[in-house]
């Protein structure tokens, strides 16, 4: 899958031509619009229903998401009021991020890595769904990839080329800013300037600059309002801990059972109780909690609501939590994150149906038409491919080739002093940390980054094992030097 040509030996980064990259953009986008035009104005979710909400509406309400997918829909759907224009352009710039990756293997002659890469992951069926989404999370996993792979690319190189620069720029601010956990890939970036030359290091500066002061301003302008991450993971874990154990009941008729200082502290706090009991009765929230999903706290009509909690309450819960709650349910917090990460990662939970426009579009002032082209035979057939692809998902949709990989780089990276590789694990290691710590859904697309991350650490593999056997072959006639261009 990742055997380097032995062409390489005579340069490891040959410049690229435009061609490949062309016609490969020219595939992915071709199959893309396909699936556009089958599913036509694209998949819409509730997530869909928030942000043209906030577009239609900006003064009145906020869909928790940031300023960049905030503006990204407004320019793209405001004037025009159609869903499909924001979902094709996502496509289309998610094929020229894929493209360029691709193509750059193909300059290579990494051949099984480009098949790879096209078939598994660009082609992917639950990838097209997520990027034809009007959701950022497709977006997101994509530009990710192709930040890192740049990031990994210029320092390898020592010096961005022209195409490196604009894949920079076009990845950046989808990478970075499109999603509240992606401020972390900005690291990378900057610090990649430490190996670059005076030439690229100021044109990476100056793209990172723009971006980062066009956002500012654009918060500025539009207040964005995403979601905070202490107060839904505390509320989440806080309500599991409230759930009634037999043994606990059994404890309590045989209070004799156990020493009188083993179950002398209260698993809750009296404060907490007290801060939860005030909206709702503590059974409601009992009742209404799900293993994997906070939603039901939250949302739910006739649940406990917790989100209506008076702010001074919210920072009693949160407080309790890191102080005192959470270390007398220690346990029950690591069995409840590896619930909702293995939820996650096997696709457990739910995700928009492919129709689901139909209940979407009349909700919102929308001037797009459910299913104008009616390939109704095309659909149906996407369909049993796209149900199929799920029932073999703890392979097909499972990034735990990702996982591996990233585990790779990190060894190899840190064994090695190569900055390249650290540069791309260790963002994504604390991804891993962070969607493993605070996450209170089991939501694939929280990981897709790493279903994505292939694209970016199998060239980084390929090539290290190149110039690996190349300081090999070497070593008795001459001292080996860092790759360069």
């Amino acid at each position: 899958m990742t055997v380097a040509s032995p062409h390489l030996a005579s340069g490891p980064f040959p410049r690229q031509g435009i061609r490949p990259f062309l016609a490969l953009w020219a595939l992915l986008a071709s199959a893309y619009a396909v699936w556009l035009m089958t599913f036509w104005p694209g998949v819409l979710g509730e997530d869909s229903v928030a942000i043209l909400q906030e577009v239609q509406n900006p003064d009145a309400f906020r869909s928790g998401k940031t300023v960049v997918w905030y503006y990204f829909v407004k320019l793209l759907y405001g004037g025009s009021g159609r869903v499909e224009i924001p979902v094709a352009t996502a496509l289309i710039l998610c094929a020229a991020m894929l493209a360029r990756i691709l193509a750059w293997c193909w300059a290579q002659r990494l051949h099984k890595t480009l098949m790879f890469g096209l078939l598994a992951i660009a082609l992917a069926p639950h990838m097209v769904y997520f990027m034809g989404t009007l959701y950022p999370d497709g977006l997101f996993a994509v530009a990710s990839a192709a930040l890192l792979f740049e990031v990994w690319l210029c320092v390898q190189r020592r010096t961005a080329s022209p195409a490196s620069l604009i894949m920079l720029a076009l990845a950046l601010p989808f990478a970075v800013f499109l999603r509240p956990n992606g401020l972390v890939f900005l690291a990378p970036v900057l610090l990649a300037c430490w190996w670059l030359d005076t030439r690229s290091r100021l044109w990476t500066l100056l793209i990172a600059a723009a971006w980062s002061a066009l956002v500012m301003a654009g918060n500025q302008v539009h207040k964005s309002t995403t979601q905070e991450t202490q107060f839904p993971l505390a509320a989440f874990e806080t309500a599991g801990f409230l759930q009634k154990r037999a043994m606990n009941e059994l404890w309590a008729l045989y209070p004799h059972m156990n020493d009188p200082w083993v179950l002398q502290k209260p698993k809750v706090s009296p404060a907490t109780l007290e801060a939860l009991g005030r909206q709702r009765p503590l059974e409601k929230i009992q009742q209404y909690r799900d293993p994997a999903y906070w939603d039901m706290l939250v949302f739910h009509p006739e649940g406990p609501q917790l989100g209506a909690l008076s702010d001074e309450d919210k920072r009693t819960v949160v407080r309790e939590f890191w102080t005192y709650n959470l270390w007398q349910n220690l346990p029950d917090f690591m069995g409840s994150r590896v619930n909702v990460f293995v939820s996650s990662a096997l696709a457990q939970g739910g995700f928009p149906a492919l129709s689901y426009a139909t209940n979407v579009l009349p909700r919102v002032s929308s001037q797009s038409t459910y299913r104008v082209w009616q390939w109704s035979t095309l659909e149906h057939w996407l369909q049993k491919v796209h149900a199929k692809s799920y029932t073999w998902r703890w392979l097909l949709w499972t990034p735990w080739l990702g996982f591996l990989l990233l585990v790779w780089a990190s060894i190899r990276g840190m064994r090695r002093a190569e900055a390249g590789l650290l540069l791309i694990s260790i963002p994504m290691l604390i991804q891993w940390g962070g969607v493993f710590v605070f996450s209170i859904a089991g939501e694939y697309r929280y990981l897709l980054p790493f279903f994505t991350l292939p694209l970016a650490l199998l060239p980084a593999m390929a090539m290290s094992r190149s110039t690996h056997q190349r300081q090999d072959t070497q070593a008795p006639f001459r001292r080996s030097t860092p790759l360069q261009a």
